[in-house]
């Protein structure tokens, strides 16, 4: 089933060709209303054009400039005509997107997951009056309140945005339209949200001494590496460094986490981090004719009139990362610089997306569902920064998802549905919530369901990191149970003497690829799950935007 076909049914060929009982007064009477009705709507020139024609049709049946039997046919042959047209909506124009993949509807188990708001009653979400000691003086957050605003405040933007090819009004478009938006990180917002979500003083402290210690591994041209041993600052005074070379992946993941926590090039603490962060990722970009590629090019000297380049290890993933990094930083300031930038990398991810939907390592190839998530939440971050993104790349990257996933759409694997893995199911579902699927719908209930009842991974903060987002944005028994524990383990877990105070570090597969750099940022980005990110299924935020 077309993942939009919900929302563009195909009208049905079942009015009569002739009405009977119909006199020609009230056959001219309605075939009027039919055509003032046409010139109300918001159509194309052409149904404006028949509206006119429909017109003065009824004025040359009125003048008796007709035979009877030829004003009859003319009258009943216009009427079905104008109501066909007014009720007939083209299946693949509007602004209306519902990306819905196509799952077997059948009647979800009995789960164990309420999908609710979530509740501030008991000790667990009762918010505390302490506070964060080593927030830095110029960024103190804003409000004492432990009740979220009413109305919150939103960024503010002066430069002119570039018109997108989604609304982000419409409820049913992607994202935009189910809240999503950045609004919370704002520092008059995000001490009330933290408290009022299920974060407290400790979770915000460990975000702010995280941070800082993100700041203090920045290189002096503005980017970060896996490789700590390469930052003046650090010299491998810290343990476990990254064996990846890229540069595009570390910096992006770094700029988020600021980003996430309310800080810019344009407010906070950081701001000349942000900025030189920002800067770097501009002078990385490599313009193409397919858009601004990011994963992460090194040019050698000129020979001639040549410019050769060499790959290093960076790929879609190094790509997506920083793409997102660009399109939050323009989301949350309007910098037109930065909006330039930003729409160069969503182009560069429209090109490389497969014809199958996903995208993998290189462009082009077929997709994984990893690759795949980092690309749509770029993608989506996109949106919010109402930046160009074509329909089309919505369509094939539901098909994508349905290509590799198991049990009616509540698993997922990493290329196929044959072996589906938990790390990947969470990454699916997400991006499934992402597409558009409503908060029951039994595979995303389903599978929701079994991620809420496992206790948060010792040792895979990937699948730690996604799983703490989906069940954040749905809510419910869920989301309370498992809060509590991913949070105290992480505050737990924060190293806290010597150069490595404010990071994390954990021993799991792969880890040693981004080192502790990695883990540090997607411990931060978990903590700061109760403000990055408007809840895309609490009613307060659907319909939303920022």
């Amino acid at each position: 089933m077309n993942p939009l076909q919900a929302d563009n049914p195909t009208p049905r060929a079942d009015s009569p060709a002739v009405i009977s009982g119909v006199q020609p007064e009230q056959a001219v009477a309605a075939l009027s209303e039919a055509a003032a009705l046409l010139g109300q709507q918001e159509a194309s020139d052409r149904r404006r054009r028949l509206g006119s024609l429909l017109k003065a049709a009824v004025a040359w049946v009125m003048a008796g400039q007709s035979s009877s039997w030829l004003a009859s046919s003319l009258i009943h042959g216009g009427i079905v005509l104008a109501l066909s047209l007014l009720m007939f909506v083209p299946p693949r124009e509007g602004a209306r997107l519902w990306l819905q993949g196509s799952v077997e509807t059948a009647p979800a188990e009995t789960l164990d997951l309420e999908l609710e708001t979530l509740s501030a009653a008991g000790n667990e979400m009762n918010a505390t009056q302490e506070q964060v000691a080593v927030i830095a003086e110029t960024g103190t957050l804003g409000t004492d309140s432990i009740v979220a605003p009413p109305r919150l405040e939103t960024f503010e933007t002066t430069s002119a945005r570039p018109t997108g090819s989604l609304s982000l009004e419409l409820h049913g478009d992607p994202l935009a339209a189910r809240g999503g938006g950045v609004e919370g990180r704002r520092l008059e917002n995000r001490r009330a949200l933290a408290f009022g979500n299920g974060g407290n003083g400790a979770s915000e402290s460990a975000v702010e001494k995280g941070l800082a210690w993100l700041a203090a591994h920045q290189g002096a041209d503005g980017g970060w590496r896996f490789n700590l041993k390469l930052c003046p600052e650090c010299a491998g005074a810290c343990r476990n460094s990254g064996v990846l070379d890229t540069t595009t992946a570390p910096t992006g993941l770094a700029l988020l986490c600021f980003l996430g926590a309310g800080y810019t090039q344009q407010e906070g603490p950081y701001q000349e981090t942000v900025a030189k962060g920002l800067y770097y990722l501009r002078e990385r970009m490599v313009l193409t004719e397919h858009g601004g590629d990011l994963r992460d090019t090194s040019m050698l000297d000129k020979l001639g009139e040549q410019l050769p380049t060499f790959r290093k290890s960076g790929d879609m993933y190094s790509h997506g990362i920083a793409t997102l990094a660009i399109c939050e930083a323009y989301a949350m300031t309007g910098d037109e610089e930065i909006g330039r930038l930003a729409q160069h990398a969503i182009d560069y991810i429209v090109y490389a997306q497969h014809e199958q939907g996903g995208w993998r390592y290189e462009p082009k190839q077929p997709g994984d569902t990893t690759v795949s998530g980092w690309q749509l939440t770029a993608l989506k971050s996109g949106l919010l920064g109402k930046l160009k993104v074509p329909r089309e790349v919505w369509y094939r990257a539901s098909e994508y998802f349905d290509s590799v996933q198991d049990d009616r759409g509540s698993t997922y694997g990493y290329q196929s549905p044959l072996k589906t893995r938990q790390s990947t199911t969470v990454v699916g579902l997400f991006s499934r919530m992402i597409l558009g699927w409503p908060a029951h719908h039994p595979p995303l209930v389903k599978g929701l369901a079994k991620i809420a009842k496992q206790r948060p991974h010792q040792n895979h903060m990937y699948f730690n990191y996604y799983a703490t987002q989906v069940l954040f944005h749905v809510g419910g028994t869920g989301w309370k149970r498992w809060n509590p524990q991913m949070r105290e383990y992480l505050v737990d877990s924060q190293a806290t003497s010597g150069h490595e105070a404010g990071s994390w570090y954990f021993d799991e597969e792969w880890s040693d690829h981004g080192g502790r750099l990695y883990s540090t940022a997607l411990s931060i980005l978990t903590l700061e799950v109760y403000y990055r990110y408007m809840p895309m299924y609490r009613e307060a935020f659907v319909g939303e935007s920022p």
